[in-house]
């Protein structure tokens, strides 16, 4: 663990329950990491509508830009 991470626990938390502190902060960071692929699938799902308006809307623009290319 970084020094300064460290030592900020020791300021912020109690001797006797860093552990549990600790092990609280994994579990979230690990909860919110396993949810992320499941939430943004469910974001583009619920925005896939408008994705797929503005897809339409800039089309011509993308095929001017890309005759263009060398």
């Amino acid at each position: 663990m970084p020094s300064d991470l460290a030592r900020d626990l020791r300021k912020t938390v109690p001797n006797g329950s860093r552990s549990k502190f600790i092990a609280a902060a994994l579990e979230e960071k690990l909860k919110r990491k396993k949810n992320l692929k499941k939430d943004l699938i469910k974001s583009l799902k619920v925005n896939s509508k408008i994705y797929r308006e503005i897809q339409e809307d800039f089309k011509h623009v993308d095929a001017e830009a890309f005759e263009k290319l060398p």
